[in-house]
């Protein structure tokens, strides 16, 4: 049974290629990959004691990355299928003040991991 998506090793390959061009050949130090999922039944319901039946799905997210000692973050996506631009800077806030949403508009789901876990 053949699939239209790519395998995750092809996706880290890619990934890993990808953060070298932009960060001067510098090989990532980080790098994980989730399943998407899907909720058959019990959205919203998990966390109240409720039933679920999750599945995981066959599309995949693959994250790379490297520490920096700057407040700069640079995020950059390979999907084709992304809001331009593709490359996003931000600075972080040494105050802790919420990052801003904004465009495009895939960078605010990377924003939010960022500020929740800061």
């Amino acid at each position: 049974m053949g699939s239209n998506f790519p395998d995750v090793a092809a996706l880290l390959s890619d990934a890993c290629r990808l953060y070298g061009e932009l960060f001067a050949e510098e090989p990532p130090q980080v790098a994980v990959c989730a399943p998407g999922r899907v909720n058959l039944i019990g959205e919203h319901t998990d966390y109240n004691q409720g039933f679920v039946l999750p599945m995981a799905l066959p599309l995949v997210t693959v994250v790379v990355g490297g520490p920096t000692s700057a407040q700069e973050v640079t995020v950059v996506t390979a999907a084709k299928d992304a809001d331009e631009p593709r490359r996003v800077d931000f600075a972080l806030t040494g105050d802790g003040s919420s990052l801003s949403p904004g465009l495009p508009r895939w960078a605010n789901y990377v924003k939010g991991v960022i500020q929740h876990y800061r």
